[in-house]
């Protein structure tokens, strides 16, 4: 198996393919890509896609 994490600068740049669009973070489940720091994913050694796990940025304690 492998896993992979990336940016999402990254995926947004074309410089890497996600296996989830970027685009349903925001439209589908309403969190905005600011909040996002990365996406992970893990592939049998098939292409079989096994996980997948969004990375939140948390905001800073004080801005709460």
């Amino acid at each position: 198996m492998k896993t992979e994490f990336h940016a999402v600068a990254e995926i947004i740049e074309g410089r890497v393919e996600s296996p989830l669009d970027v685009d349903v973070i925001p439209n589908k489940m309403g969190i905005n890509l600011c909040a996002v720091e990365g996406l992970s994913w893990t592939r049998q050694d098939d292409g079989q896609l096994v996980s997948l796990t969004i990375h939140f940025q948390p905001a800073p304690a004080d801005s709460r």
